[in-house]
């Protein structure tokens, strides 16, 4: 009798309880956030070059006060009508100006001082780019004379200090008046392309178990971009669960570091190790030979196959302790596939892995 992977297939970060399948995952922040298989944001961008020009250090008491500079005759390009681009933070409003709405939208902070000549140079740069694009990226600007916990919590050392967050996270980061060229590759690269945002809407619908719907996002999303990492274990996932293991397998092999992934391929293990097992059976098998290592084995697949994840565990980690060569390691190698399948954040994960590694070491 061929057994069917677990249904859902558990999201790395989804609390799990003895005896009970994962709870459903909360509701996550809407907004063009790339979420990945935990709920979290998973769009991370690569450092930019150091710059050439070294920052300004940043003074520990203000300067005296310089008149004020006359203003331009003209406002830069693009600010008409798009005042809320830019906005000025402080040390009382930072975490809702940029930690809550960086769950709606990408926030860059500019860290600056009025003493300070490249954040003159850096600073219209900045703000011409986040008029440009018109509401997908919101620019903070923080004055560190004014702002000093800001410019402590964000550990700034040198001004200009540019960091960007997407949901609640700081993802990147450069310090200095780097040339317009790099700075437009910063912004680019915090903004959800096409397929960033059809596979976001696939996670959200896999999650609600819209396992149809899903398939169309996740699909659309690697007609955009066939490289497209979320869009392709989001699919993986999805014909684990309608039965097209190969193309799965296929989707899931081409990044196998990624959680959605190895919870695919665990799945698919565990299917294949009840292959031709009835589960009435190897229920009364454990009873009658619980010194059988590869009956206890094949007991706790079908246990972590019915979402009782931690007797599952349990059940491994017997058959370890009995002989941890049976079946070619099967219970260690099925232990660390669901332990990434659960991910290190569920409490219990760690103390079964030092169970683990007791009975190996």
């Amino acid at each position: 009798m061929t057994q069917r992977p677990p249904d859902p297939i558990p999201f790395p970060g989804d609390r799990v309880q003895r005896g009970a399948p994962p709870p459903p995952q909360q509701q996550q922040p809407s907004g063009p956030v790339i979420y990945s298989a935990s709920g979290q944001p998973m769009r991370r961008v690569q450092q930019q070059p150091a710059p050439p020009p070294e920052p300004v250090p940043l003074r520990t008491a203000p300067p005296p006060a310089q008149p004020p500079e006359s203003a331009p005759d003209e406002e830069p390009l693009g600010l008409h009508g798009h005042v809320a681009a830019v906005i000025d933070a402080t040390d009382a409003t930072f975490n809702q100006d940029v930690i809550q709405r960086s769950h709606e939208i990408p926030v860059i902070v500019d860290c600056w001082a009025p003493w300070c000549g490249p954040c003159r140079v850096l600073g219209p740069i900045l703000e011409r780019l986040a008029y440009e694009r018109d509401g997908q990226v919101q620019l903070v600007k923080v004055n560190t004379d004014e702002n000093p916990q800001v410019a402590q919590a964000l550990q700034v050392e040198g001004i200009p200090a540019v960091f960007a967050f997407v949901g609640g996270q700081l993802v990147n980061r450069f310090v200095g008046a780097i040339p317009e060229e790099q700075v437009r590759a910063f912004f680019d690269s915090l903004i959800p392309s096409e397929a960033d945002i059809k596979a976001a809407e696939g996670y959200r619908m896999l999650q609600e178990n819209q396992i149809p719907i899903a398939r169309l996002h996740f699909e659309a999303a690697l007609e955009e971009d066939p490289d497209h990492e979320p869009a392709g274990v989001g699919l993986a996932a999805v014909l684990s669960r309608t039965g097209e293991t190969d193309r799965a397998a296929e989707l899931a092999r081409r990044w196998p570091n990624h959680p959605m992934s190895k919870s695919v391929l665990t799945a698919m293990e565990l299917t294949q190790a009840l292959d031709g097992h009835d589960p009435d059976e190897l229920r009364r098998a454990a009873a009658q030979s619980p010194d059988d290592p590869l009956v206890r084995y094949r007991h706790g697949c079908l246990l972590a196959v019915e979402g009782q994840w931690m007797e599952a565990l349990d059940e491994l980690l017997e058959s370890v302790r009995i002989d941890k060569s049976a079946g070619d390691d099967a219970a260690r190698k099925t232990l660390l596939g669901i332990f990434g399948m659960l991910g290190d954040d569920q409490p219990f994960v760690a103390e079964y892995r030092k169970r683990l590694g007791r009975l190996l070491f």
